[in-house]
């Protein structure tokens, strides 16, 4: 056989590079998966300076102040009814009951833990006492995200006991004062530095921050829910995942940074001091150049409902000047500005707002993974694996 009408190496090399480059450019788009729509959801819509949750629209929502509400539309993507309200109320306050055991093991944990890495922690340590781990079904789902909701704000308060007093007694299910309060209610006089059940309009006032803080648009902790939802039919491990990378990206907490800032404010004149003294440099938190989300509006208006002390006016105060500063420069307070005013207002410690977010995020997250698993697409993309060299 004639050896000089076979291709030469270098020649088949070449192709082979050439038809590989080819098929790895038709299935990459861009850098990594910037861009990259992975889905569509029902859950989260923006119109003309107007959010919806499940078509429901924020201000309707909030006007009635009601988390349980809003859980429930999240979670089957409809309105309950007055009855199964009711039942999901039942549920929430029938579950808030922890075993000693899981309370010794968070007791352990050492002093220097931060709240935002007890949080998934203490997720993944409850779904340990799930009563049906074995049952994946929808309804089975939603009401263990119901028994984590219930549970979790015992259990995170037991384990981010060393900020506050040693004397506070912290019962393992719910006290006499908390029967009469909301989910998010209760959830406040767990974390804030005071035994003082809250008032109406600091349980309200919870409630409205958690509606407005608890769906997001596309973030790493959302991407995160929904890929472990499409991967597993575990809900916790998905919850879990989200918190993990939620807390690990506030290693540098802004919302413990803004509330300590806004406190240390003995008026407004030095707030504006304070802004002046940083000659341009951008606000590191909690401003941005567009202003149409309504959610920031509405916790603003949240806001005037909390000024019941001279501390409270003082800080509202500061806070206003700095607003006001900055919307001269056409930087307007973001959703998560008004919320760490809201929370610094209802005396919740700095460490523990990012907690606060966490957990109505929570619910924004067991949604966006009910639906990812409903709609049985993989998120799960390529890789292009590098080739030998061939000599």
């Amino acid at each position: 056989m004639d050896q000089s009408a076979d291709p030469a190496p270098h020649l088949l090399q070449g192709l082979r590079r050439l038809a590989h480059d080819i098929c790895a450019s038709s299935r990459v788009h861009g850098s990594g998966l910037t861009e990259v729509v992975c889905g569509t959801t029902s859950l989260l819509s923006f119109g003309d300076s107007a959010v919806s949750y499940c078509g429901q629209s924020i201000d309707d929502l909030t006007e009635q102040a009601s988390f349980e509400r809003v859980l429930w539309l999240l979670l089957h993507q409809t309105l309950p009814t007055e009855e199964e309200l009711a039942d999901s109320c039942s549920i929430l306050a029938d579950s808030a009951v922890i075993d000693q055991s899981v309370l010794e093991i968070v007791s352990h944990l050492p002093v220097s833990a931060r709240p935002l890495d007890v949080f998934p922690f203490c997720i993944s340590l409850l779904s340990f006492f799930d009563p049906t781990p074995q049952d994946n079904s929808p309804d089975a789902t939603r009401s263990r995200i119901l028994r984590l909701l219930a549970q979790l704000p015992i259990i995170l308060a037991a384990g981010c006991g060393a900020t506050f007093e040693e004397s506070i007694p912290r019962p393992k299910g719910m006290s006499a004062d908390e029967t009469e309060l909301s989910w998010a209610g209760r959830l406040l006089h767990r974390l804030r530095r005071s035994t003082e059940r809250p008032s109406a309009a600091e349980d309200s006032a919870m409630n409205t921050l958690m509606i407005c803080q608890c769906l997001t648009e596309m973030r790493p902790a959302c991407f995160t829910a929904r890929f472990a939802a499409s991967a597993t039919t575990d809900i916790l491990a998905a919850l879990q995942s989200a918190a993990t990378v939620f807390g690990s990206q506030l290693r540098n907490d802004p919302y413990l940074w803004t509330s300590e800032l806004l406190q240390n404010f003995r008026d407004p004149s030095q707030a504006e001091a304070w802004w002046r003294r940083r000659e341009g440099q951008p606000m590191p938190f909690g401003f941005s150049n567009s202003n149409d989300d309504l959610r920031a509006d509405i916790l603003a208006e949240t806001v005037l409902t909390l000024l019941g002390s001279a501390d409270r006016i003082r800080l509202a105060g500061c806070a206003a000047r700095l607003e006001k500063v900055l919307a001269a420069n056409l930087f307007f307070p973001t959703a998560d500005w008004v919320s760490t005013k809201v929370m610094t207002l209802l005396d919740i410690p700095p460490e523990r707002q990012a907690i606060v977010i966490g957990m109505a995020r929570l619910v924004g997250w067991s949604a966006q993974a009910i639906e990812q698993q409903a709609s049985g697409h993989s998120l799960l993309p390529r890789l292009n694996y590098g080739e030998p060299e061939m000599s």
